[in-house]
């Protein structure tokens, strides 16, 4: 691990665990927001200023502008009481960027089709669940936009966990991005719960928002990782 990772995890763990220990529901709510967003945006600027190496961590860069946009508009939104209007699906329409980045960053033609395949089942399984449970209270524009968003959603994390057999990234990176992107998997599949089931989206579950937050910040911390990494690829440091 180099100084830069090493400063990376120093720093947003913590950050994370403060977090997880702060009450949202309490009068201090804006407060917290501010916390949290602050965080987020420390990422995005960690990772601008990080030294690129490669292709694919400059290709990575842009996700998480991405992210910090998205944030804005799924969450942070809520604490400036002049703004009344819905404006989620920008934030939905961020992420959904921010992921297409990272597929281009992660795809790597694969010598073993078979276990590209096996890797897609499971995310493939729950994106089908997902849109099962979630279906009957998803109306409008909202149900294409869904769809297309649990599609890339599903694609990345799936794209992320072909990394460990292609062979292109040193194993300590690829399994990295595996873990980011099954991490961002389960993030999200907790807030279009949050956002969509009628109960998850009425009570505050402490769980749940815990499980969303942990898993939100540790995927993007560990893709900061993978930007950080000196020894990208399998076999070499010098391959551009």
């Amino acid at each position: 691990m180099n100084k830069a990772q090493k400063v990376i995890l120093s720093v947003f763990l913590p950050l994370t665990a403060l977090i997880l220990v702060l009450d949202p529901t309490s009068p201090s709510f804006e407060k917290i927001q501010y916390v949290r967003y602050a965080t987020v945006l420390a990422l995005f600027l960690a990772v601008m200023i990080l030294p690129k190496k490669f292709p694919e961590q400059k290709t990575m860069v842009p996700a998480f502008f991405c992210m910090a946009l998205g944030d804005f508009f799924l969450v942070f939104i809520y604490t400036i009481e002049q703004i009344h209007r819905d404006l989620s699906w920008i934030g939905i329409l961020s992420f959904l960027t921010g992921y297409l980045f990272l597929i281009k960053a992660y795809r790597k033609k694969s010598s073993n089709p078979t276990k590209e395949l096996a890797a897609l089942a499971p995310f493939l399984t729950a994106s089908i669940l997902i849109g099962w449970h979630l279906h009957p209270y998803v109306h409008g524009p909202v149900i294409g936009l869904g769809v297309v968003f649990l599609a890339v959603l599903c694609i990345m994390a799936w794209q992320a966990t072909t990394t460990l057999f292609t062979h292109h990234f040193s194993n300590k990176t690829a399994i990295m991005i595996a873990a980011s992107g099954a991490l961002m998997f389960l993030c999200d599949a907790g807030i279009a719960f949050s956002l969509f089931h009628p109960y998850y989206s009425t009570v505050y579950i402490a769980w749940l928002k815990n499980i969303v937050w942990t898993a939100y910040l540790s995927g993007w911390t560990l893709a900061a990782l993978v930007i950080a990494e000196d020894d990208f690829y399998t076999g070499s440091t010098d391959m551009i």
